[in-house]
């Protein structure tokens, strides 16, 4: 059903109070009335799609400790959850008409295939047939009158029904404390209805345990619960074991609904290598050879800040420790001067990774100062046998005349040999020169012109500004006199199907099909165009099969309208580099493309 129009006295109390708490929760205060949305503190590649936490606390902090207690625990949640890239919806406290009518604005704004986690936090009651979210007017004593739950509560059943209308990825609920209301039970399967969620959470038991004696008593379920949101890869249902183990012998006893999804995870595997930061460059498992003066200070400081932001996050915590072992290898073995510094990684790492190398470092500056000393008594039996050495000097100058004479006649035929060598490379590049300058000018009816060496190279009469009305694509393709179709030079120019920048399409469309690459390059020398440049050895062939032909490969794309790729390039023997890769940049030089593209206003 829709929500009723948003006029009357209520609807304006609803709106300043979703104002009043976009405020607070600016502020790191407890939960504000209305709905309050939070993007997300950090972004990792391992997440796909939009994920989206919806935190309900019914009543305000002024109702009651255990209210008081659901607004703390909402603000840990919400960093937690914001901290691990979920974007955090917040609908505060209000009374019954209120809550109802925040949470369908809440769930109408949901996107489709967003994965959403809600929270219900304060405590809940279980009724005959639902679970009920008690908004902040409910009388305290509605535990009691079970008559007075459907029209004093919120149906959990209700909001995550409409919250799968939404055609959610995954849909999981946390329900912080449930109490079973008189004849009534925390049924979490009547909770989750025919939404398909997963439902897991606490049920307030009894002061002692079967045997009578006393339990732990627990405020709220939020230390489990965050304990079970740490760890990594751990999908929902591994969370609830976890969930399960933390809440042991407290007055808090874990319940779930009957299936638990095993696709779900708050922290997805790989979650902490896909966070863009310094500290994920730092390789626990780096070889002694690459850390040679590597610059390791601004990963370690980055890991010490993110093992401050996420203390719980194992991979940050192994790097950092790695880091500093790395540098303090780097010290310990940078100088034979710096005794401290071997001394203490050896007293730091007993154990350490390098600590076998930080030993032989170690001997090796003892021997260097024994060779040392052994110099300086060489020197000084040297001093004593110059005399021996005085006497023999006059033939000793005699065998260096000679020698140097024979030198010099050596030299004199070696550059006699060079000039000629010279001479006849200066004929040659001469003669290359004048082929090279033999050059036509060539267009496409995509709109580009560029000139090419005739003596050089020919167009192929396959694909001489070939268009491909199915790609929609203006091919020219180049092979050379002299090898043939070992040389190829083309000119393409295609719609960017994807609007994608040339670096998107050079990685996807051109990288798969090369081997080895030694330059990956953005070139930005225009104001209108942007570019990226791929160059390397060996090319693809057939399946997983390469040649080794030196390649370079040139896309732009207008910065203006991404709707149109030139893509400009070749493959030649590498034998042959020089030659041809030095024609091919003539080529780019001398080529004029449109001012408006062949292709154009496709990507808005």
């Amino acid at each position: 059903m829709a929500p009723p129009a948003r006029t009357g006295r209520r609807w304006r109390h609803l709106a300043a109070a979703t104002a009043l708490g976009a405020a607070a929760a600016t502020a790191g205060h407890a939960a504000s009335p209305g709905l309050t949305v939070q993007a997300a503190a950090a972004r990792s590649s391992a997440v796909t799609g939009q994920r989206i936490a919806l935190l309900i606390v019914p009543q305000a902090s002024s109702s009651g400790g255990r209210a008081a207690t659901a607004n703390a625990d909402e603000e840990a949640y919400r960093k937690r959850l914001r901290d691990i890239g979920f974007e955090v919806w917040t609908v505060g406290p209000a009374d019954r008409p209120q809550l109802d009518r925040g949470m369908r604005e809440a769930v109408g704004r949901l996107p489709e295939d967003a994965q959403v986690a809600v929270f219900a936090l304060g405590p809940t009651i279980g009724g005959a047939d639902d679970i009920y979210l008690m908004p902040q007017d409910t009388p305290a004593d509605a535990g009691q009158r079970p008559g007075l739950l459907d029209s004093e509560g919120v149906r959990l059943s209700d909001v995550l029904r409409r919250i799968a209308r939404r055609r959610t990825r995954e849909l999981v609920v946390v329900i912080d404390e449930c109490q079973s209301a008189a004849g009534g039970r925390c049924d979490f399967d009547a909770a989750a209805g025919s939404s398909g969620a997963s439902v897991i959470g606490g049920e307030r038991a009894g002061r002692r345990n079967a045997s009578g004696a006393p339990l732990a008593g627990r405020a709220s379920l939020r230390d489990p619960m965050l304990a079970a949101m740490a760890q990594e890869g751990e999908t929902f249902l591994q969370s609830h074991e976890t969930l399960k183990r933390g809440l042991a012998g407290s007055d808090l006893e874990p319940r779930a609904s009957g299936a638990l999804t095993t696709s779900f995870a708050f922290i997805p595997q790989g979650f902490f290598a896909g966070l863009r930061t310094e500290c994920n460059k730092i390789d626990p498992n780096a070889e002694p050879a690459a850390l040679s003066g590597a610059n390791l200070d601004p990963a370690i400081r980055a890991c010490e800040a993110m093992t401050g932001t996420y203390p719980y996050a194992r991979p940050f915590v192994d790097r950092l420790q790695a880091g500093r072992e790395q540098r303090a290898y780097q010290r310990a073995v940078a100088s034979c001067d710096d005794a401290t510094a071997t001394a203490s990684y050896s007293a730091s790492y007993p154990a350490g990774r390098f600590r076998a190398l930080v030993d032989t470092f170690a001997v090796e500056c003892i021997r260097k100062r024994d060779r040392q000393d052994e110099a300086r008594r060489q020197e000084e039996a040297r001093r004593q046998e110059e005399a021996r050495r005085q006497a023999d000097e006059a033939r000793r100058q005699e065998e260096d005349r000679r020698r140097r004479q024979e030198e010099m006649d050596r030299q004199w035929a070696d550059a006699r040999r060079q000039r000629e060598q010279d001479e006849q490379r200066r004929a040659e590049e001469e003669r290359r020169q004048r082929e090279l300058q033999q050059r036509t000018t060539v267009g496409s009816a995509s709109g580009w012109t560029l000139n090419y060496s005739t003596n050089l190279l020919e167009i192929s009469p396959m694909a001489n500004d070939q268009y491909d009305p199915q790609k929609q694509t203006y091919t020219t393709i180049w092979h050379s006199r002299q090898h043939g179709q070992q040389v190829t030079m083309y000119v393409q120019v295609s719609p960017n199907e994807r609007c994608g920048s040339a670096q998107q399409f050079i990685t996807e469309q051109i990288r798969p099909r090369r081997s080895q690459i030694s330059r990956a390059q953005e070139v930005n020398t225009s104001p209108v165009r942007a570019g990226f440049v791929l160059e390397g050895r060996g090319t693809a062939v057939a399946q997983g099969s390469f040649d080794d032909r030196s390649f370079y490969d040139f896309a732009t794309i207008r910065r203006d309208d991404r709707s149109t790729i030139t893509n400009i390039g070749g493959r030649f023997p590498a034998e042959f580099s020089d030659l041809y890769r030095a024609e091919l940049l003539r080529m780019m030089n001398s080529m004029q493309l449109p001012g408006r593209d062949v292709f154009n206003n496709r990507c808005g």
